[in-house]
């Protein structure tokens, strides 16, 4: 059984509270400053769970296809779209897909669960186009979020947290394809001092400015392919 099948029917729950709506549009946004997704290009998301991101890009006007190791995530992300978007079931690090392909492959807070991260960054900057990039989102480990999932996964061996890693920048340029072409911090507001979305988007707004990794709970990399 994959790591996430048990969690595939709740999964988007968090999302639909205020919290989850903040962190889920802080992310969203940092990732298409950073991934710059073009309509008309193909892309892949690496990852993809119940497919938020995949059918976001589909609606930007890409050509998308999701990619996730649990089946149960992929019956929910089925279920949400009217057949246009293509899921298919791989490991990360073991692609079954043909090399040069897409323009564009994004991968949202799954690297934190592979096996072999640097593997999997390899097989998502393989699969790209000359001149595509690679846009990977990542839990800020000098964060307050990183500090509160950590220890989750240490009280609770049933949570996926507990099989999690996080990785700083310094983490990710030793394991990349090569050094970032670009990274973004967000998400400055520490899940404890969140009350309601106009005050979070207030502090994020001013702490961003910093453009510091501590205190980021949100990390965006993007490699481009030469």
């Amino acid at each position: 059984m994959a790591l996430f099948d048990a969690k595939a029917e709740t999964y988007d729950d968090f999302c639909l509270t205020p919290l989850g709506h903040f962190v889920d549009t802080v992310e969203r946004e940092l990732i298409g400053k950073v991934a710059k997704p073009l309509r008309g290009e193909s892309a892949i998301d690496l990852g993809c769970g119940t497919g938020s991101y995949t059918y976001w890009l589909q609606e930007l006007g890409l050509s998308v296809i999701g990619v996730d190791i649990s089946e149960k995530m992929l019956e929910v992300a089925r279920r949400k779209g009217s057949g246009q978007v293509s899921f298919i079931r791989a490991d990360l690090v073991h692609l079954p897909l043909e090399s040069a392909r897409f323009d564009l492959a994004v991968s949202n807070l799954a690297l934190e669960f592979v096996s072999d991260p640097a593997a999997a960054l390899k097989e998502g900057y393989r699969i790209l186009k000359p001149g595509g990039r690679l846009v990977v989102g990542l839990i800020g480990k000098n964060s307050p979020w990183a500090e509160k999932y950590s220890k989750r996964g240490k009280e609770d061996r049933t949570s996926v947290y507990h099989h999690a890693q996080f990785f700083s920048f310094e983490d990710i340029k030793r394991i990349g394809p090569g050094m970032p072409e670009e990274v973004q911090f967000g998400l400055y507001v520490s899940p404890d001092e969140f009350e309601d979305e106009e005050s979070a988007w207030v502090l994020e707004k001013q702490r961003r400015v910093s453009q510091e990794e501590k205190g980021a709970g949100f990390m965006v990399v993007r490699w481009n392919k030469i």
